[in-house]
């Protein structure tokens, strides 16, 4: 049976149930599709995961088809949609009421839930990294760069930390993120005095990519006056080393690149659908070896 919401790829729905990644156009080239079909077939469950190419004016239309169809379970959001799904759907989750995207949608019952697990995925590196929910209470973090990942990751990371810090190159974003979530604004580039208060540094900007002109973060202070205990985490994972991860490496400082959050998050979003399906490191499992 053909699905019957506007899509730009039609496709036939052969499946006792399925799940859907909506986009620009995810049929070209999505890796949602693979992971979430890897965790499908571990559970025996008779779903796949379906690219479907949507234009923004037919969002709501989709979103409702996929309502109406109870075999729908739920899935991804991609570019350009995470902002503006929300508006068609019947409840938000806490957290992606608060960051206002949502990259992941499941079904409750008849309705309809969306989710983001952008920054779940990287809280479960975070706390992976400094050695638990426990240890990332008393770490004083700052994050740096606030577009859509970096939002994400800062509404996780709020009250989970000692404190919270916030960094942008505009000033007024980083204001309005941290009296939204709590957290303490600074200036960007970050100054010694608030590195040196600083455990824990997230990084969800360009400096992961490459060192920059001189005078900038990296090529200066980022590292410099960060303590001997501080841990870095980038959500960048292409490349696997940053040369900021490769700085902080030399320093000795304990770092972890974005691979691992670009795999929770299908992980988590995946769960969220399927709740009786596998346990977590199982669904994992299934996951990394597509």
């Amino acid at each position: 049976m053909s699905f019957t919401g506007p899509i730009d790829n039609p496709i036939a729905i052969t499946t006792e149930r399925y799940a859907a990644i909506l986009g620009a156009t995810p049929s070209k080239g999505a890796r949602s599709p693979l992971l979430w079909n890897a965790a499908f077939k571990a559970a025996g469950i008779d779903a796949v995961m379906h690219p479907m190419d949507t234009r923004p004016e037919a969002l709501g239309e989709v979103v409702a088809a996929l309502k109406a169809d109870p075999r729908y379970v739920g899935g991804a959001i991609a570019v350009p949609h995470k902002q503006t799904v929300g508006a068609f759907l019947d409840r938000l989750e806490p957290e992606a009421a608060r960051i206002g995207a949502v990259n992941a949608i499941y079904r409750d019952g008849d309705a309809l839930v969306g989710a983001n697990t952008d920054g779940a995925g990287a809280l479960a590196q975070i706390e992976a990294l400094v050695g638990g929910a426990d240890a990332l209470k008393g770490r004083r973090a700052t994050l740096i760069g606030l577009g859509g990942a970096g939002v994400a990751v800062a509404a996780y990371l709020a009250g989970r930390t000692a404190s919270l810090a916030l960094a942008n190159r505009s000033r007024v974003s980083a204001n309005e993120t941290a009296e939204k979530l709590g957290a303490i604004a600074v200036d960007y580039p970050l100054s010694p005095e608030v590195l040196a208060a600083t455990d824990l540094l997230v990084n969800a900007t360009t400096v992961g990519h490459q060192d920059g002109p001189a005078g900038s973060p990296v090529a200066e202070n980022l590292l410099a006056t960060l303590p001997d205990d501080a841990v870095i985490y980038d959500v960048i994972y292409q490349p696997r080393e940053t040369p900021l991860l490769a700085a902080a490496k030399a320093r000795g400082l304990a770092t972890l690149d974005g691979l691992g959050m670009n795999l929770d998050q299908a992980v988590i979003a995946f769960k969220k659908a399927m709740p009786g399906a596998l346990g977590l490191d199982l669904i994992r499992e299934a996951m990394r070896a597509a």
